[in-house]
């Protein structure tokens, strides 16, 4: 190996890495928002003081957690994504079942009940997360494209047409 090659080898691990970053990224971001909008759509259906929050839900927890992309419009798409997707874990094999019995214990969580309740939350959202992870093959601006189409087959359909052409794009561009 030569030093040209070995500065090749260089520019090559960096720009893989830097694409699993990206994707690993952006994989995050579709689970989180998908959790964001379970979340807000259990409290409300199943929350004591539901009458209390009303339509005001998205715009108090927008003010007041004041977090990159949840402002009430980016908490609404999270309910949307939510409620077009929210059967991902019925899809869930049956040897993920104790991480689904997971997921559905977090529910009692938000709005957190007591303080003994959120000392496991971090662990059941690594679990959830890593459950989820598999199920969403798409980045978030596929699935935000996707959110604006309302019939289901189309959406469907036009789903399957963008893995498709991310698999030929992946097998053109890395063999």
């Amino acid at each position: 190996m030569n030093y040209q090659q070995l500065l090749a080898l260089f520019k090559e691990t960096h720009q893989e890495l830097q694409q699993r970053v990206a994707r690993s990224v952006d994989t995050s971001l579709v689970i989180r928002n998908w959790l964001f909008g379970w979340y807000i759509v259990e409290f409300e259906q199943g929350g004591s003081d539901r009458a209390e929050y009303g339509a005001n839900l998205l715009k108090k927890i927008a003010a007041q957690l004041k977090l990159k992309g949840c402002s009430e419009r980016s908490l609404a798409l999270c309910c949307k994504f939510y409620l077009t997707y929210s059967g991902i874990l019925q899809t869930v094999s049956a040897k993920s079942e104790s991480r689904q019995n997971e997921f559905q214990k977090i529910g009692p969580t938000v709005p957190v009940p007591s303080f003994e309740a959120t000392l496991n939350v971090p662990k059941r959202v690594q679990e959830l997360s890593e459950t989820l992870e598999g199920k969403f093959s798409l980045g978030w601006s596929h699935y935000f494209t996707l959110l604006t189409i309302t019939s289901a087959d189309e959406r469907c359909l036009i789903n399957g047409s963008i893995r498709i052409s991310e698999r030929f794009f992946n097998v053109a561009v890395h063999g």
